[in-house]
């Protein structure tokens, strides 16, 4: 999980399943199962993928088997998201974030999984931590090989090497088979695909990839990894559990020693090569970003919802609805609401009472009052939340 994921994230038990999705503070309440939208046109990479993973939301669910949980966050989204051959896709999990982004969402969803989320710049993959940990740096790192290699191969080699085309597989796909057509696609042929373990993996929807990602990827899942020799031919090798990639930072003079200080803060076993005001470092692909991150002086490990007074809020509440109900889901959206003036006992018959509304991009000012219109209660809306208070009888 994020640096800061592990605080802001809670996992919690409620007595029915409540799927919300929020995008600038939008929910739903459906009393029927959700219906999966259909596929998107295209899965998003890039910059796309980034700006998807800032989008926020907030999801709430209990015992939604984890390979759902994941189809329905790509058909949401266009975020491709690849389950690890080793993480369980039918163990049902329990998991509610606040208004966080889709990549803290992602990540709590692998936590509850006991697994973590690695964000590449093609796709997201949850695995076992030792697994996504080095994915990224890993898959630079055999980047980097192939385009070393670039004047020692055979020109159509190469081209067909660094060539996106469409990766996807369908159900019961052999990742040895997947390995050995995709290298056939190349024109070449892998020395030792016995290397690879016989195993039967689901459907995967995929961006279009270069061979060196997807080789990676999935052999990653089984701790291999692959070189492709002088002769065009790949072979299968044994990979290792951790990898790390140089790279150089380049920093003004101006800020050096404030820029110094927060890396060492952060990172203070970090080994830094100091070339004038050129640091060579060697470390994971992550702690690269990190570090140009604390260059720039940002903290995007921080993560802060915007006011509720501030929000647009859509939310459907069909006729028949508790409002007790709408209370407990909005809670679990991580939208603070106070009560005062009444005992439980008092609020108990009160929170049976049924509602019915259909509000679109309401203003959270605007939004609580109308749902609460028919308690009969002072509604303050403010950064923190929203405070119910009854008159004095």
């Amino acid at each position: 999980m994020g640096r800061n994921a592990a605080q802001i994230v809670r996992y919690i038990l409620i007595s029915a399943v409540f799927p919300i999705s929020m995008t600038n503070a939008v929910a739903r309440l459906q009393s029927d199962p959700p219906v999966l939208s259909a596929e998107p046109e295209r899965l998003v990479t890039g910059r796309a993928l980034r700006d998807a993973l800032e989008k926020r939301h907030s999801v709430t669910s209990r015992g939604i088997p984890l390979r759902q949980v994941l189809q329905r966050l790509r058909m949401d989204t266009g975020i491709a998201i690849v389950l690890d051959r080793r993480i369980d896709p039918s163990q049902r999990v329990d998991a509610s974030t606040e208004y966080l982004t889709t990549r803290n969402s992602i990540s709590a969803y692998a936590e509850s999984a006991t697994a973590s989320a690695s964000f590449g710049d093609n796709l997201v993959v949850i695995g076992p931590p030792v697994a996504t940990s080095r994915l990224r740096t890993l898959t630079a790192n055999n980047r980097k090989s192939i385009l070393s290699m670039r004047r020692q191969l055979d020109a159509e080699l190469y081209r067909s090497l660094v060539k996106t085309r469409d990766r996807s597989w369908p159900d019961l796909s052999e990742p040895r088979k997947l390995i050995v057509e995709a290298a056939h696609g190349l024109g070449a042929t892998v020395d030792n695909p016995e290397m690879i373990p016989h195993d039967l993996w689901a459907t995967v929807h995929l961006p279009p990839l270069t061979f060196t990602d997807f080789a990676t990827l999935v052999l990653n899942q089984f701790n291999l990894n692959f070189e492709v020799t002088a002769d065009s031919t790949i072979r299968i090798v044994a990979g290792v559990e951790f990898v790390a990639i140089e790279r150089t930072h380049r920093v003004p003079a101006r800020v050096k020693t404030s820029v110094v200080q927060r890396w060492q803060k952060e990172f203070p076993r970090l080994a830094i090569d100091w070339k004038g005001s050129s640091a060579v470092v060697t470390a994971t692909v992550e702690t690269h970003e990190r570090l140009r991150e604390l260059l720039r002086n940002d903290d995007t490990g921080s993560v802060a919802a915007a006011d509720v007074k501030d929000r647009l809020f859509t939310m459907k509440a069909a006729a028949g609805t508790p409002i007790g109900r709408v209370i407990t889901t909005l809670r679990k959206s991580g939208i603070e609401i106070r009560i005062k003036g009444r005992t439980d006992k008092e609020l108990a018959p009160l929170l049976l009472q049924t509602v019915e509304f259909d509000l679109v991009k309401s203003p959270g000012a605007e939004f609580f009052p109308q749902i609460f219109r028919s308690w009969n209660v002072d509604v303050t809306v403010d950064a923190e939340g929203v405070m119910l208070k009854f008159p004095t009888p």
